[in-house]
């Protein structure tokens, strides 16, 4: 698979190379998932949207931080929501739904929670799939970004196929432009070994921000 293939099948997996992707995806983004979802604050009922889960491989632990929690996945790709439906459709109160986040098929402020990992070097421009996140977010509900940093990410091949690369404080000013509240963020530093059997450092980062409460 080419660089300029591989970008594609990660901004909407499609067919065996996509599934091939999404498995990869899962073993090799753990680190910045699992942070990800521990930066989340959950109560017990509350609604959590995913967008661009892909087969949504960590999603148990994901439930498992609070009693009684309701999840959506929202996917560009159909056949991630089909795959991630093979795999948890069993769960009652998860379900997944193919569409855009400029035009996703769920309510308004229905959200408690909304996470994205990954994905944010996709929007392009930033500011209005962030204004979309805070569409779907409630009055003071939580948002959290992860990701990779520029310096992790900017030397792959892939990224040079239209890819937008983030060092934190531009995303963080992004974010509050957009209306978001109380932005914080958290550095994640990884380690992999690529092909070579070289140890590559990477820095993770993982932003929340909140939707503002309605003023009285």
């Amino acid at each position: 698979m080419t660089p300029e293939q591989l970008a594609t099948q990660l901004r909407c997996p499609s067919g065996n190379d996509g599934a091939q992707v999404a498995d990869n995806m899962n073993q090799h983004n753990q680190p910045i998932i699992a942070a990800s979802y521990q930066a989340l604050t959950p109560s017990a009922g509350n609604h959590i949207v995913e967008v661009g889960p892909g087969t949504a491989g960590h999603l148990p632990g994901l439930l498992a931080m609070a009693d009684d929690l309701h999840y959506t996945g929202l996917d560009l790709s159909p056949d991630m929501v089909t795959q991630a439906q093979q795999h948890h459709g069993h769960l009652k109160q998860v379900r997944f739904v193919a569409g855009d986040l400029h035009d996703a098929p769920l309510a308004h402020g229905s959200a408690d929670h909304v996470v994205a990992i990954n994905v944010v070097y996709f929007w392009n421009p930033l500011l209005p799939a962030l204004t979309a996140l805070r569409k779907l977010l409630r009055p003071g509900g939580q948002l959290c970004l992860g990701l990779r940093d520029r310096n992790s990410m900017a030397t792959l091949p892939v990224f040079r196929h239209g890819f937008l690369t983030y060092d934190g404080p531009d995303l963080q000013q992004a974010l509050k432009t957009a209306g978001f509240v109380d932005v914080r963020q958290q550095i994640i530093p990884e380690q992999s070994i690529n092909v070579m059997g070289q140890v590559m450092h990477k820095t993770g980062l993982v932003i929340t921000a909140r939707n503002p409460e309605v003023v009285p």
